[in-house]
């Protein structure tokens, strides 16, 4: 466990200092979460990155850690490192491929497919543009993993904005639904996993959060709650 925890450290550090010669934007979110309603032993630390590059291609990751502030015992729980290229300039469509990490053994694969984002489609863009909305839907439609079990997944993702209230919130979310899987009978044929987070800048970059999740993997404890910190680093 160690050592994947490490890799995935350096992977960071790497996209963070590709820096000053490739990358015309990078960003970095680091979330910590005091306050977890039902599951306590639910995810209290994220990190968050985004980064731009050169032709049309564009890097986003996330890693979920739980322990932080429960009881200081820091565990690795789960990332996904996505990379994408756009297809033109003038078409709203990424290829796509995503490396899922998950503690365990045997629980990691890789999904391949294609994102497209609803903003930037001509016929809607002005009418996102109007209400300030960042809208994709990523279809997940190869899964290769070493279990006999692949199924697709449709990943859903929006933020927005509100210019005309206050510069300082913010409203972003994801959910995940996976699609032909075998699970057991208490399953949902078609689980999903989302998490919905409002956020309000207090200071420079830092900003108060709260977050839904849900997760249908999880039976018996799918729903929770969360209060946190969370720290924007934007460069340049």
């Amino acid at each position: 466990m160690i050592s994947r925890q490490m890799v995935l450290i350096v992977l960071l550090a790497v996209s963070t200092g590709a820096g000053a010669d490739d990358l015309p934007r990078f960003s970095l979110d680091t979330s910590l979460y005091p306050y977890l309603d039902r599951i306590k032993t639910d995810t209290d630390l994220t990190l968050t990155a985004n980064a731009r590059f050169p032709a049309r291609f564009s890097y986003f990751s996330y890693m979920n850690f739980g322990g932080v502030v429960s009881d200081g015992d820091v565990g690795f729980a789960r990332s996904e490192q996505n990379l994408r290229w756009g297809m033109s300039a003038n078409v709203p469509l990424d290829l796509s491929a995503q490396a899922v990490i998950v503690d365990g053994s045997g629980n990691d694969f890789t999904q391949l497919g294609v994102s497209w984002r609803v903003h930037d489609t001509p016929a809607f863009a002005t009418f996102f543009a109007r209400i300030n909305l960042i809208y994709r839907i990523t279809f997940h439609l190869k899964r290769l993993s070493s279990q006999s079990d692949k199924g697709w997944q449709m990943e859903h993702f929006f933020k927005m904005r509100f210019p005309g209230m206050s510069d300082r919130l913010y409203l972003s979310g994801f959910l995940d639904q996976t699609f032909d899987l075998s699970r057991p009978a208490a399953f949902p044929d078609s689980p999903i996993v989302t998490e919905i987070q409002a956020g309000a800048r207090f200071w420079k970059d830092f900003y108060v959060v709260t977050e839904y999740r849900v997760n249908q993997f999880r039976l018996g404890n799918e729903h929770n709650f969360a209060v946190g910190i969370e720290y924007k680093y934007t460069w340049p």
